[in-house]
């Protein structure tokens, strides 16, 4: 009779040592090629966005206003800061029909203030939402997935992931900027003289991140949400922004995923690695690197700037 053999105990281990190995191998692998799909989506999501804009543009001749700001509605709202009045309508309201969206579009009354369920951080008020005119609470209450990424660690289902080009936000007091939009812009691409495929249309501005300093150094990061749907409470929700304050005193780069807890969190960020999906004003879409020399990246969100630069 054949004497049976086994395996050994060594030969056991060894066994278990290449499948824990090969496991180790395959499972960042894994996590690499969801995230890569995920990025795709964060991507598509912007075509859809752009080519709404665009369509639009060609529809009205001007890009939508930034945030509509209506001097009867200020009188109703709770209060004011500088040029935009608490609860005006963001761009998202305006792109809905070129998104395959006209019956949530048919539900907002543009003459009556904006609704959301959570107004997040930087709100004002004593609590985050919810806040508005009812009249609008239906669209407010019913964001779609397009304005949200899908890497994105997210705190509200009410607050979206991607803003419009506002270049720099403060003064607030400024009735126009140098990007793309601001209060009650209507922006021509005629108006944009740097040119379409070098001119930021929309950014990732994942608004859902906070780094508060700590004794000894560290640096807690915690979630609290500043991208509202349709609500726009201050000049930081709904746009992206590559700086703030006034050069050369008061100037702050906003450079792309900073983590600087004294930075305003208004400018683009994601939670992909390494950078952030954009979209120019011809449509295109581009994975930008946050290391991105902080002139040109600037000079990108001008509109009329005459810098010399070109999306990398």
């Amino acid at each position: 009779m054949a004497k049976k053999h086994g395996f050994t105990l060594i030969e056991l281990l060894v066994v278990i040592a290449i499948i824990a190995l090969l496991i180790s191998l395959l499972i960042p692998a894994v996590q690499a090629a969801r995230e890569m799909a995920r990025r795709s989506q964060c991507a598509n999501n912007m075509k859809q966005m752009a080519l709404a804009m665009n369509v639009y543009h060609e529809s009205l001749k001007s890009l939508p206003p930034g945030n509509l700001c209506l001097e009867e509605l200020s009188e109703k709202s709770c209060h004011q800061i500088n040029s935009i009045y608490c609860g005006s309508l963001g761009w998202a309201a305006f792109i809905l029909p070129y998104l395959e969206m006209e019956s949530l579009y048919d539900t907002i009354d543009f003459s009556k203030l904006a609704y959301t369920p959570e107004a997040g951080d930087r709100s004002y008020h004593e609590t985050n939402g919810p806040m508005g005119d009812i009249a609008n609470q239906q669209a407010g209450e019913n964001m779609p997935p397009v304005f949200t990424c899908p890497s994105a660690t997210r705190q509200s289902k009410h607050h979206k992931d991607y803003g419009v080009n506002g270049y720099d936000g403060f003064p607030q007091s400024l009735p126009e900027g140098g990007g793309t939009f601001y209060v009650n812009s209507g922006i021509r691409f005629a108006d944009i003289k740097d040119g379409l495929s070098n001119t930021f249309l929309m950014l990732e501005t994942c608004h859902h991140r906070k780094f508060i300093p700590m004794e000894g150094g560290d640096i807690i990061e915690t979630l609290t949400g500043l991208n509202p749907f349709l609500w726009v409470n201050e000049f930081g929700q709904g746009y992206a922004l590559g700086s703030c304050g006034i050069p050369p005193d008061k100037f702050l780069k906003l450079t792309i995923n900073t983590r600087d807890p004294y930075i305003p969190t208004y400018g683009a960020r994601s939670d992909h690695s390494g950078g952030v999906s954009v979209s120019m004003c011809d449509g295109s879409v581009h994975f930008i690197n946050e290391k991105i020399d902080y002139t040109v990246y600037l000079g990108l969100f001008t509109r009329s700037g005459n810098e010399d630069v070109t999306i990398p």
